[in-house]
């Protein structure tokens, strides 16, 4: 029982649910949630995102050593051997079920995100804000994926892209700013770690204020309504614009960053209430 719940921790549950809600989301948008190849998008989504997990957390355990000893590889409770099997099991069928949905929908999947997926830690996360906006479009790419998938067009889903996008970026940033001392471990130079935190501060504070811009132009411009603009405000960009330029200062910790990532990962879940807001 207790390797069983271990194989289910090692996916990251609540990743995985905020990737399937944003498949429904989409689904709801599109008018697809009676499209027969519904699951088989939420089966790729399902997969993709665990296998990833599970393959980041192998490829990052001497980090985690540090950052995360409480992780479930870290911590022993699940055998490296025994998560390569279910990582190589989840991709495999991931793939699989990609075969069944429109065109566009398998080659954003096979050609886009899985590359994105496999290359991140032992390639982008290498690469200073590179890796922390490749990492965090994957969640974007999620809309715009189950689009394709359903429907065989891409159309609309851009504007949630971009929002899920930021705002995952942000965080992105932010977590590699709690973690420089386990990224030392293997060297990683990520943004924080080759640019100082001053800078990652004020790169983090510039791309808030670009959220909080380009969010609203689809309320200005009549495309979303005000349900919109009042779960975006309250939800997104208070408590964003709050921990940015209130909560974090030049002199802020691992710790005061470690809990603005938690409130961006907290903002990200109710950006998904924002978007799908726009439906009303």
């Amino acid at each position: 029982m207790n390797r069983i719940l271990a194989g289910i921790q090692v996916l990251r549950p609540l990743n995985m649910v905020l990737c399937l809600v944003s498949v429904f989301i989409t689904a709801i948008l599109v008018n697809g949630l009676t499209s027969p190849l519904l699951p088989y998008a939420c089966l790729v989504v399902f997969c993709f995102a665990g296998a990833s997990n599970i393959l980041n957390d192998v490829l990052d355990i001497h980090i985690d050593e540090v950052n995360r000893p409480e992780r479930i590889l870290t911590s022993g409770r699940l055998k490296i051997r025994d998560a390569i099997i279910l990582m190589s099991a989840l991709y495999a069928i991931g793939i699989i079920a990609s075969t069944y949905l429109h065109h566009i929908g398998m080659y954003i999947a096979l050609i886009l995100v899985l590359p994105l997926l496999v290359l991140y830690t032992p390639l982008f996360k290498r690469l200073p804000f590179l890796g922390n906006l490749i990492v965090g479009s994957i969640l974007g790419l999620v809309f715009i994926f189950t689009e394709g998938a359903i429907t065989g067009n891409v159309d609309k889903m851009w504007i949630p892209f971009c929002l899920a996008t930021t705002l995952s970026t942000i965080r992105e940033l932010v977590k590699d700013a709690a973690d420089m001392e386990g990224d030392a471990v293997e060297d990683l130079q990520t943004f924080p770690r080759k640019f100082g935190l001053i800078s990652t501060l004020w790169l983090t504070r510039f791309l808030t204020i670009s959220l909080g811009f380009g969010a609203t132009i689809p309320w200005l411009e009549g495309w979303y309504g005000n349900y919109y603009l009042l779960l975006l405000v309250l939800g997104v960009i208070i408590p964003s614009f709050y921990m940015v330029f209130i909560r974090l200062k030049e002199d802020s910790t691992s710790v005061e960053y470690d809990l603005t990532a938690q409130v961006f990962k907290a903002t990200t879940i109710i950006g998904m209430f924002v978007i799908l807001s726009t439906h009303f």
